[in-house]
């Protein structure tokens, strides 16, 4: 599969914001159309997509918000198909962040694979009141999907305890989280990708007490041609 996938919850916003397939699919139209820049930016990717599902913004648009961050380093919000708005939180030369919708994030990152360059994207649904949840998906230099599984080593339930000691067994945990819902993060540069645990907000007050106190929250794995969380 050329994504990697968390749970259902992500899946049924990711169908209903955002096809992250559409947002990338004419970066090779956009490429061959400007040869004399070919080299693959964030910023690029995000600003030459074509918009075919009405739930984002049209790319001119999406060009307006880059001017105005690049020139006044501010943030432009800007009206999208939803009736909401939609606004960049980050740009950097390998990474770009957009606040979709008040419950929505996507991140596209530039990565390096030896000689090939790479992009990841996260989509990222949830908030405060529902536990958030990540797709996480690679490409090429071409924008083709490539299988997730080659370059994110996801840590699974039972990387996020400690049950050593504790009394909790690893069939009580499983039993006590029926369900396994991560946020992925990352930023510009060297920063790791992170994964934090939202499961647990969608457990009862005393079991959110007891496996907190054996939790380790958020996990970071560092990019050494694949991200591989321990």
């Amino acid at each position: 599969m050329a994504f990697y996938k968390l749970g259902l919850l992500t899946r049924k916003w990711f169908n209903a914001y955002l096809s992250l397939a559409t947002l990338v699919a004419g970066h090779d139209r956009m490429n061959a159309q400007n040869n004399s820049e070919p080299t693959l930016t964030p910023s690029k990717v995000f600003a030459g997509a074509p918009l075919e599902v009405p739930h984002l913004l049209r790319p001119s648009t999406r060009l307006d918000m880059l001017d105005y961050y690049a020139q006044a380093d501010s943030i432009l919000p800007a009206v999208n198909a939803l009736g909401g708005t939609s606004r960049l939180v980050d740009v950097a030369p390998d990474y770009l962040k957009l606040e979709v919708t008040p419950i929505s994030t996507l991140e596209i990152k530039l990565l390096h694979a030896g000689k090939k360059q790479l992009v990841m994207t996260l989509y990222t649904v949830g908030d405060e009141t529902m536990a958030s949840d990540t797709e996480v998906r690679f490409f090429d230099d071409q924008l083709k999907p490539l299988d997730a599984g080659k370059y994110l080593k996801a840590p699974k339930l039972i990387d996020f305890f400690t049950l050593k000691g504790s009394g909790i067994s690893k069939k009580e945990l499983m039993e006590k989280v029926p369900y396994e819902s991560v946020q992925f993060s990352t930023g510009p540069g060297e920063t790791p990708l992170t994964a934090t645990l939202t499961s647990l907000r969608a457990l009862s007050q005393e079991d959110r007490d007891l496996l907190t106190t054996v939790l380790t929250p958020t996990l970071s794995a560092p990019w050494t041609n694949k991200f591989q969380f321990k």
